[in-house]
């Protein structure tokens, strides 16, 4: 009988991590650590007909994109939006490219409280994720992006960019502490944003600190063991510099119920957030803006797939992530053109230890194969895999630009990036030889870039643009296997290569305005992404090298119109698209071979997305989006074992996805309360379709419904509200495995939350 059956387990392995070196951090205890539409199509011609309308010349020269906000007297007023898609301000409707655009108040009042909350709110997008591991949300817009579990830690599709600096994968899904707007980016961003951007790029920009004083509370409770604090102080510090400080602390409780004898329920977590920013302005042409960010994260989430519709058997899982970042931006305007920097540094650490025999899975998989196993035989087995995961990442980019008020605009600039990834893992398994033993992994990438675009309008309406983008990678994997004598693995196996990738990105449009407020647009877009090694190495444990993923590339063609009809209060974005992908890297699962094995596919993705908002006098607003996606597998690797064939449906990509939300916003004077009154409201619904669960199709995941809804009372300076997260209660299938004959698992996230939240300013 092997010691893990004989020994308790905190003992038993406490002895097997010192003996294999890897670090076992503190007791597995959870602590709070504060510190720490419609979719249609229209030709040019009908497009230009049914806009020839008189618009008023005022609003012409006043056009702006605006969104409502609410002022500290109570007050409702407009604020001008601008987003960054070619990296200076520019108003959404001249830009030719998809972008929806997430304000500070949408971020309160929809509570966006973390990077995969956007999925809900943002048409387009998909961010399923790991259960509640914060390392695996990752993105996939218009389906393209990490269609499975993450095979390395820099093989994003649609990154996570913070104040210029993109994040490390691991590191990509956060805390949304004291945000001024997020643009989300569809469409291959590689010429502008740079690395791993062939779906998108999410764009994070922190509030910007001002002369305004703020000191704000927050506190929320709710059902499930959700809690949530958060204070916010910012103002002047002199006449050139600006502060904010932020810190948050969130809980919840466990959502999968777990059956293993002695062990907690499976989902809990805590995670305290710290953000400071600061401003300094020594003149009128110069900025300095630097960001600090630290989290902590610690909970029992990163739990292996479970049976479909069944609750866990196994060991509860822990995991902790450490993850702080520096960015310093600075602007300084020339006579013609302006100077940017942008500098990052991030780290992590993480620690997660892993049952890797489910019982109810392996019970009913062996049963697919006439074996009777019940589910306690893996009660205690000692199959286990713990990992420290840590990785440092430089970033440095410089820029030349165009001045805001330059007619034609430009960018030129260059970049560099150093990632240095470590991990340390130990695994047992009796199912599967490639996960016993030891693995010391060091993954490293060096990247440098340089690139331009440049947009020169032409013929009055007509504005023609196009950029490309040069970048060499260099990745390198340093890996020592050690063995643990399981039968069919060699004693110890050690690799020292690399790969190098040299890729052109590059886009063309050209756009057209009908009037001051309608745009209709056209572009080519070409992305990339380089290949790499996997962060496990599951050839080593038989002797045999990574050979790694090889690079993937993408066309995109799009087509879209934008527009305000001022008037009505309504805006618009519509858009077709095409995206052919070539050796996309997948992670499957193998059933003869017990691995999870990365192949290269062709994909291709086409279809209509459609947005549309909407503001009434009367305070209320409506907003709706479509997406139509269809997904196709156009080519295989030749001896892939995976299961799929030519025509298979892309995993994890639904035909249809939607979003439909409805706000108010106005004056509570029925009420007849002193204070001045203000009641405020949201209710939103997220749908998406069902989708293939695998490359084999063998299996569907169910198509998820989601309802949110938030609706305050402001009175003065302080806001009492109620609010429900997916208030139908479902676990909503994320990720999924065809494990042997008619045998799935899947990944879930939790049901519903419903709570009490204030917010006072003081």
């Amino acid at each position: 009988m092997p010691p893990a059956q004989t020994e308790p387990r905190r003992t038993f392995l406490a002895r097997t991590h010192a003996a294999t070196g890897v670090k076992r951090i503190g007791a597995p205890t959870r602590r709070a650590r504060l510190l720490a539409g419609v979719v249609f199509t229209v030709t040019m011609a009908a497009a230009g007909s049914a806009l020839a309308q008189d618009v008023r010349e005022e609003d012409k020269t006043d056009r702006v994109t605006t969104s409502q906000t609410q002022a500290a007297d109570g007050s409702t007023t407009l604020e001008a939006i601008t987003v960054e898609a070619r990296r200076y301000a520019e108003n959404p409707l001249d830009v030719p490219v998809s972008v929806s655009v997430v304000t500070d108040q949408k971020l309160t009042n929809e509570r966006i409280n973390d990077v995969q909350d956007l999925s809900d709110r943002v048409v387009g997008l998909q961010i399923p994720n790991y259960g509640d591991d914060p390392r695996t949300a990752q993105p996939i817009v218009r389906g393209v992006g990490t269609l499975s579990t993450l095979l390395s830690p820099d093989n994003s599709t649609a990154p996570t960019i913070i104040d210029g600096v993109p994040m490390p994968a691991f590191a990509a899904s956060g805390q949304m502490l004291d945000v001024g707007q997020i643009d989300v980016l569809r469409g291959p961003q590689g010429t502008l944003f740079g690395r791993n951007s062939t779906g998108g790029a999410i764009n994070i920009t922190s509030m910007v600190p001002d002369a305004e004083t703020i000191r704000q509370i927050t506190a929320e409770v709710g059902t499930e063991g959700y809690r949530k604090g958060e204070f916010i102080l910012g103002g002047a510090i002199n006449e050139e510099l600006f502060g904010r400080f932020a810190v948050r602390y969130q809980g919840r409780g466990a959502y999968v119920k777990n059956d293993h004898p002695g062990e907690k329920d499976i989902g809990g977590f805590d995670v305290g957030a710290i953000k400071s920013t600061l401003l300094w302005t020594p003149g009128d042409t110069t900025e300095v803006k630097l960001t600090l960010g630290y989290e902590k994260y610690d909970g029992d989430t990163g739990y292996p797939y479970l049976l479909r519709d069944s609750h866990a058997y196994q060991e509860t899982p822990e995991f902790r992530r450490d993850l702080g970042y520096v960015t310093l931006n600075t602007s300084h305007d020339f006579e013609t053109f302006a100077l940017k920097t942008t500098t990052g540094f991030t780290y992590y650490d993480i620690y997660n230890w892993t049952d890797n025999s489910d019982g109810y899975i392996n019970s009913a998989t062996f049963g697919a194969f006439g074996m009777v196993i019940p589910p306690e035989f893996y009660t205690n087995d000692g199959e286990f895999n713990v990992t420290d995961q840590r990785e440092s990442q430089f970033y440095q980019e410089v820029r030349l630009q165009s001045l805001d008020d330059s007619e034609t605009k430009w960018v030129v600039g260059g970049v560099f990036s150093y990632n240095d990834f470590h991990e340390d893992a130990f695994g047992t398994s009796t199912m599967s030889a490639s996960i016993n033993g030891t693995r010391d992994v060091n993954l490293t990438s060096t990247s440098s870039a340089i690139f331009f675009d440049i947009a020169q309008p032409f013929a009055e309406r007509f504005e023609i643009g196009g950029g490309l983008r040069y970048t060499h990678e260099r990745k390198k994997i340093d890996a020592l296997y050690t063995g643990t004598g399981f039968p069919g693995t060699v004693a110890s196996f050690a690799q020292d290569s690399a790969r190098n990738f040299d890729m052109f990105s590059g886009r063309v449009s050209l756009s057209y305005k009908l009037n001051d407020e309608n745009l209709i647009y056209g572009s080519v877009s070409r992305g990339n992404k380089a290949g790499g090694f996997p962060r496990f190495t599951g050839n080593a444990a038989i002797g045999l090298p990574e050979d790694g993923y090889d690079a993937t590339s993408i066309w995109t063609y799009e087509v879209g119109w934008k527009g305000d009809l001022i008037d009505s209060g309504t805006s618009f974005a519509v858009a077709g698209f095409y995206n052919d992908v070539t050796d996309e890297a997948i992670f499957g699962f193998d059933p003869a071979t017990m691995t999870f094995p990365i192949e290269n596919f062709d994909l291709k993705t086409y279809g209509v997305e459609a947005e549309v908002r909407k503001e009434f006098d009367n305070g209320f607003g409506v907003f709706a989006g479509v997406t139509l996606t269809h997904s196709e597998i156009t080519g295989i690797p030749a001896g892939g074992v995976l299961q799929a064939k030519v025509g298979n449906e892309v995993p994890n990509v639904p035909l249809w996805s939607a979003n439909l939300g409805l706000t108010y916003q106005g004056e509570a004077d029925f009420l007849n309360m002193s204070g001045d009154p203000m009641l405020t409201g949201y209710l939103g619904y997220r749908f998406v379709g069902k989708r293939a669960g695998d490359t084999g199709n063998n299996f569907d995941l169910d198509a998820q419904h989601i309802i949110d809804a938030r609706v305050g009372l402001k009175i003065d300076q302080t806001e009492f509200y109620v609010f429900g997260e997916n208030l139908i209660g479902d676990r909503l299938e994320q990720q999924g495995a065809h494990m042997t004959a008619n045998i799935n698992s899947v990944l879930v996230s939790r049901g519903r939350t419903i709570g009490l939240g204030i917010t006072t300013r003081f």
